[in-house]
């Protein structure tokens, strides 16, 4: 007779212990004769307890599972993938960050803000898929008109907390790295961590030698220097940083975008594709059927028409009309791909999640069928790609654009 197995269950490994394998699994993959990358990212998540509490509690609730490599010179500073649950690091920052203390500061801001959207993601999957069942819900409907401002006000306001909130985060990587380097840091200690990342949060004023050191108004911190994810702090930055200029943020395949016009441009391109879907449709079933009055409130989105163009992309390649509600009135309209016939977009740094899946399309009965398939193969309209709700141009990469050279200096920039 065999005698019963006595051996205890092996214990669940700890969510250090789950970190110590994402981390070496990171390094044998991107590790090169002159480069250990998994040293150097167990070493950098060391400099801030705040970061690695934070990633090591993400990785605990399975939010956090690897870490990835950006492509080389993306122009990307950082991005969470909510289906890999990774985040994707920059490993040109990441090989520097050892030696150069900018470049420290700047990574320890960037795992800040991206692990933020890991907590975030459950969320941000829910106002995603609100948008979409909301836009659904105007295509298929064959009363007119079609007014998609509303749901898209929704989902760039409910944007604009996510990113708002992972900036505060990268706010408390960055003050929890000050205060373990010295408990009494103060505001320009703080500053001088990361000061391109922290113009952001301080206003600097005064002159060389004697520079006043205040956080910016409506922003506040508790006495440890960290800020909480209040109301008022998370609105407070939704101005500073969801609202900063083009210019600045760089966003897009094009890099031209602003936060606004970054979601605005995913937005109109799923309610777009949808709309052409569903009019098709009911135009070979219904020879009745009067095509809807597509309607989009361009001033209350905040989207600029010249900026949708250069960015939407829609499946047939072909322009598609709305009105635009602006003020009252009434203005025809075009969302045009081919506007801007000789942009020439950088390759997208994290786009191959979506292209190069073997994503699908849903069509109305429920049925699929391959993303390849020709408009003319499909009997039935595309409700949504779920394969496109992630990457460079889409919502649920969760981008932070690099910072400029120029605010990656030391000096304070006063105001």
């Amino acid at each position: 007779m065999t005698a019963p197995n006595h051996m205890p269950n092996a214990a669940p490994p700890t969510a250090e212990q789950k970190l110590d394998k994402i981390i070496k699994d990171f390094g044998n993959a991107n590790k090169t004769a002159n480069n250990s990358p998994g040293d150097d990212l167990a070493k950098l998540l060391e400099v801030s307890p705040d970061l690695k509490k934070r990633i090591l509690d993400s990785v605990d609730k399975g939010y956090l599972t690897q870490f990835q490599a950006l492509p080389a010179n993306s122009g990307t500073g950082g991005s969470y993938d909510p289906s890999a649950k990774a985040i994707n690091v920059p490993m040109n920052v990441l090989q520097k960050a050892s030696t150069s203390e900018r470049d420290k500061g700047e990574l320890i801001f960037v795992m800040g803000h991206e692990i933020q959207h890991s907590f975030n993601a459950a969320a941000t999957k829910k106002i995603t898929q609100d948008f979409i069942d909301g836009t659904k819900v105007l295509a298929t409907s064959k009363a007119s008109p079609h007014d998609y401002t509303k749901v898209t006000e929704d989902f760039i306001q409910a944007s604009r907390k996510d990113e708002a909130s992972a900036h505060i985060g990268g706010f408390n990587a960055i003050a929890s790295q000050a205060r373990k380097d010295n408990p009494k840091a103060t505001l320009e200690d703080i500053y001088s961590t990361a000061p391109g990342r922290m113009q952001d949060f301080i206003t600097v004023s005064g002159t060389p030698g004697n520079y006043n050191y205040v956080m910016k108004p409506g922003l506040t911190v508790d006495a440890d220097m960290s800020m909480p994810y209040s109301k008022d702090n998370v609105a407070a930055m939704g101005k500073y940083y969801f609202d900063k200029s083009a210019k600045e943020s760089m966003l897009g395949s094009n890099h031209n975008l602003d936060y606004t016009n970054f979601y605005g441009s995913w937005a109109v391109n799923v309610a777009g594709n949808n709309e052409k879907a569903y009019q098709d449709y009911y135009h070979k079933i219904d020879k009745k059927y009067a095509t809807p009055e597509v309607q989009f409130d361009m001033k209350r989105l905040g989207l600029q028409q010249d900026l949708i163009n250069q960015n939407v992309k829609f499946s047939d390649n072909k322009a598609f009309s709305y009105v635009d509600t602006s003020d009252g009135k009434k203005k025809a309209a075009t969302f045009d791909p081919d506007a801007y016939p000789n942009l020439s977009p950088p390759v997208s740094p994290v786009s191959h999640h979506a292209l190069a899946r073997h994503s699908r399309l849903d069509t109305i009965d429920g049925t699929t069928g391959p993303v390849n398939l020709s408009r003319a193969e499909l009997s039935l309209p595309v409700i949504n790609r779920t394969g496109m709700l992630m990457g460079d141009d889409t919502p649920s990469g969760r981008l932070l654009g690099r910072v400029t050279e120029k605010l990656g200096t030391g000096q304070p920039k006063p105001e």
